[in-house]
């Protein structure tokens, strides 16, 4: 599969080039699947954008040997767009060889440029109903005053 999937295969077949790129540990192909200007929500709900920014994040996958496993897709194309939802399964040597694994809705939004799929925004590990940490401790503190107080 070609990390440059035309309009003819569509945007899935894009997503699935993303994740054999990164299955193989081909960094390259996995930030050719990327729009010069795309973003890529971080696990920490964190936004990164531009293809350099995103070759830090991917290039921690690949040198952990992370492996993706898409276990169901849904897409929906408007003309030069599509939204994308998936079930991934992320799978790499974590901290200090520690095995990491997680199951998340993957949402993906795609252009047509020409006769490529590009990936504009990816959120492999979800995304809209992540709370970052920093605000999680801060609604979890206000959470405990409310109850210690009321």
């Amino acid at each position: 599969m070609s990390a440059t999937a035309g309009p003819a295969s569509g945007p899935q077949q894009s997503v699935l080039a993303f994740v054999e790129a990164i299955n193989l540990a081909d960094l390259p192909a996995a930030i050719a699947c990327f729009a010069e200007d795309a973003r890529l929500i971080t696990p920490d709900a964190t936004s990164i954008e531009g293809r350099g920014e995103i070759r830090a994040v991917l290039g921690q996958l690949t040198a952990r040997r992370a492996r993706i496993e898409v276990r169901a897709s849904s897409f929906l194309v408007a003309g030069r767009v599509a939204l994308g939802s998936e079930r991934w399964a992320i799978r790499h040597a974590g901290v200090e060889s520690e095995p990491f694994e997680r199951v998340s809705t993957a949402t993906t939004v795609l252009h047509r440029a020409g006769a490529v799929w590009k990936l504009a925004i990816a959120a492999p590990w979800g995304w809209g109903h992540q709370i970052p940490k920093p605000r999680l401790e801060a609604v979890r503190q206000m959470d405990a005053e409310y109850t210690e107080g009321g």
